[in-house]
Parts: structure tokens; C-alpha cells; sequence
């Protein structure tokens, strides 16, 4: 007897295709998720790995801190992240941006005492080195 005859014997001839079929089914609806999630991850920290490097040769020019706080957000898990607004000029135009470390927009994870050192660190009226993106004055940091 061939493994063909012990199958169909079993399972009989199309109930193990589709077994199979469920079963791998199955493993994909389990794992399929986790990899989007992890592909996701990967992408935003390869997007903030590049911003990084290509702030290196942004321009610096000086600013001055507007506001500086802590926010606090959802309920039960909440988050707690530094908010600094400042401006800056860049050839007789005036911008305003947030952003405090390079790349922050797609990957930062923030402790509440990292939020209230960086609070700390940049307090309403302090003047500031800003590195702005020469090709998009609008785009830029506080840290590099």
C-alpha cells in the first residue's frame, strides 16, 4: 500500500486537501498580521534612520523657543511626549516647527522623564540652534 491508498484510507480523496488546505489557511491568518507589523516598524525606522543621516547637512541658523511643555494622551496607557514649538528664519522668511530630534516623526519612544528632561533642556524663550533642510526650509530640528 502506497502513501496515495493510506491517505485516501484516512482521510478519503479530497477530504485531505482540504485539511491541508485550512490548515495553511490557518498559519497565514496567524503570522500574515505579525509580519505587516513588523514590516511597518522596520519601514518608519529606516524612514527616520535617513532623515537622520540627511540632517547632517542641513543648514544651522537661529531660532527661539515659543513654547515648551509636556502632553499627556489616552487613558489608561497614556503617553507623555515633549512638545516645543519654536521659529526661525531662513532668508527673510519666518517658520515654526516642532520637530526636536531628526527623524522623530516616524520613530521616537519617549519615557516621561526623558519628556520632562527635553522640557527642561528647551524652555519658552530660550534661543536656539535650529538645522533646517536647504531644499525645504520648512523641514527642521532642534538635534541632529
Amino acid at each position: 500500500m502506497d502513501i496515495n491508498q493510506i491517505i485516501n484510507e484516512l482521510f478519503g480523496s479530497g477530504t485531505f486537501l482540504m485539511i491541508a488546505g485550512w490548515v495553511l489557511f490557518s498559519v497565514l491568518c496567524m503570522f500574515v498580521p505579525f509580519g505587516a507589523v513588523a514590516w511597518f516598524l522596520y519601514n518608519q525606522n529606516k524612514k527616520a534612520k535617513a532623515v537622520k543621516q540627511a540632517s547632517l547637512s542641513w543648514l544651522p541658523t537661529m531660532g527661539t523657543v515659543i513654547k515648551s511643555r509636556v502632553e499627556v494622551s489616552g487613558g489608561e496607557n497614556s503617553t507623555v511626549s515633549p512638545r516645543v514649538i519654536y521659529t526661525y528664519e531662513v532668508r527673510g522668511q519666518l517658520y515654526q516647527c516642532d520637530q526636536i530630534r531628526a527623524g522623530d516623526k516616524f520613530w521616537s519612544v519617549n519615557s516621561s522623564q526623558t519628556a520632562y528632561q527635553t522640557i527642561d533642556q528647551y524652555p519658552e524663550g530660550l534661543d536656539v540652534t535650529v538645522y533646517y533642510n536647504p531644499a525645504n526650509p520648512a523641514e527642521a530640528t532642534l538635534e541632529r
